[in-house]
């Protein structure tokens, strides 16, 4: 056995125990009863702790030496991954660590229950611990400009917060002025019959007929409900969605085919790299460019639903009173509202423009948690011009500050314009991709993709794989011209 092969049955042992915190998680927001989470708190605590003691190990710190000495060029790809890895880990305490852990598992908790109950208060202690535990995060790892350098370079490799606020400063003034004139002189679009007491068993049971058709294999992966969608996966032949139950048809579908985006990255990759460093998604970018691609550009294209609106007319019949056009344009027109998960695609960016904004100021202390709220509902208010009406549909409707994830917002926007970037490059070299995509055929669309972005794994830095892929870098304009062109057309102007 060579010293390579030596470090990666240790790594395989990481991959385990990482695996293992994450079905813990998948359970506790999909089966676990309620009485079970201190014991899940304490089990998660735990694993991750015994994770961040062998990745910092002096054995693997002298593996990976032995292993760098005569390593091949794809192994020195795996070993430049894994010490990126390591060098994190010995950059952040023990206690910290394990602080998190316990912090954001309770918080998991109170928060479901403070949702439920449009009742914030109970969380805001727990969000001040885990923007002062992200701030020590940052601090720990170090940054050069700005603390949120640190937390967002966790989540897309390379991004600052001057990146983060160039980007979506960019998005901010044309999308509110498409809304405006959409709002103003657009045609009307009726859309109230896509909100009803939706049977949400009966929707999950169709869009998995769906998935399955795009290319997701049922076999290597499943998909249930929860009160927030998400994707998780074990390996490449255990791939796990959820979805999010809604009054509204977006719910399901919109959030079944945003985590469908996420685990076809994840299926799709090379068998041969699994339990290896290069295995799985380049970075969350990467990842929200599937997610949105498949949730927006694709299923909430009129192709998309020319083949598979008779799918829902069949399952639930009032639908056939109304034409695929009218589907569409009700299913995709601009129209401002609370919910992020549930908004259009032109308003989506000012819902990530405010949780940004809200985030860097809690985590600098220029917000207190105590006052969230208000301040939400205020951008609301200025962004959007919508108030939310109690704090389900306001400052708790996402679960992400609940786990700790600070930085990860910016990642959706990216994966809006670096979705279309890719796009517009795979429909330049496959001939007929909207005639493929009414036909229901994915097959063309779903190689090109395993070619030029899945069968990447994480071999190259996400900024290098965006351009090695698109030829640009990462760019507003790709996205903003799709947008006008798409909402302009549905809704009259000029």
């Amino acid at each position: 056995m060579t010293a390579f092969d030596q470090l990666l049955s240790r790594y395989r042992d990481l991959c385990a125990l990482e695996a293992s915190v994450g079905l813990l998680n998948w359970d506790r927001q999909v089966f676990m009863p309620a009485g079970g989470g201190s014991a899940r708190t304490e089990h998660v605590r735990r694993l991750s702790r015994m994770r961040h003691e062998l990745l910092t190990s002096n054995e693997v710190s002298k593996k990976v030496e032995d292993a760098s000495r005569w390593a091949t060029e794809e192994e020195q790809a795996q070993l430049t991954v894994l010490k990126k890895e390591i060098d994190y880990a010995n950059r952040m305490p023990l206690e910290l660590i394990e602080r998190k852990s316990k912090v954001s598992s309770d918080a998991y908790d109170v928060w479901r229950k403070c949702r439920q109950n449009a009742d914030y208060p109970p969380l805001a202690p727990y969000y001040s611990e885990l923007f002062l535990i992200a701030r020590e995060t940052a601090e720990a790892l170090g940054y050069q400009d700005y603390p949120y350098d640190a937390l967002i370079d966790l989540y897309e490799e390379g991004s600052t917060h001057a990146e983060a606020v160039e980007t979506l400063s960019a998005l901010k003034e044309p999308a509110i002025k498409l809304v405006r004139e959409i709002q103003q002189e657009g045609r009307h679009i009726n859309s109230s019959f896509l909100e009803r007491k939706w049977d949400q068993e009966k929707l999950k049971s169709v869009m998995e007929r769906v998935i399955g058709q795009i290319g997701f294999n049922m076999n290597a992966g499943r998909l249930d409900i929860s009160t927030n969608a998400f994707c998780t996966h074990q390996g490449v032949g255990d791939v796990r969605m959820t979805t999010r139950p809604s009054n509204h048809i977006r719910g399901i579908v919109s959030s079944t085919l945003h985590e469908m985006g996420h685990a076809l990255y994840e299926q799709k990759q090379r068998p041969d790299w699994e339990g290896t460093p290069l295995i799985g998604g380049v970075s969350l970018a990467v990842h929200e460019s599937q997610s949105r691609t498949w949730e927006n550009v694709v299923g909430r294209s009129l192709p998309f639903w020319s083949f598979f609106f008779p799918w829902f007319q069949e399952e639930f019949s009032f639908l056939g009173d109304y034409s695929t056009e009218e589907f569409h344009a009700a299913y995709s027109k601009v129209e401002p509202g609370f919910i992020r998960v549930g908004s259009d695609e032109v308003t989506y960016n000012l819902h990530i423009l405010i949780r940004f904004e809200l985030e860097v100021a809690l985590m600098m202390g220029e917000l207190d948690a105590k006052d969230l709220p208000e301040a939400w509902d205020n951008k609301y208010d200025e962004y959007l011009g919508v108030f939310p009406l109690d704090d389900s549909v306001g400052c708790l409707q996402d679960v992400h500050w609940a786990r700790g994830s600070v930085g990860y917002f910016p990642t959706y926007s990216y994966g809006n314009l670096i979705g279309v970037q890719i796009w517009n490059k795979m429909k330049s070299e496959v001939e007929g991709v909207d005639e493929m995509i009414a036909r229901g055929s994915y097959r063309p669309i779903m190689d090109w993709l395993v070619e030029k972005v899945y069968g990447y794994g994480c071999l190259m830095p996400p900024k290098f794989l965006v351009e090695h892929v698109t030829g640009s870098k990462m760019q507003a304009q790709p996205w903003l011209d799709y947008a006008e062109t798409k909402f302009r057309a549905i809704h009259g102007l000029a």
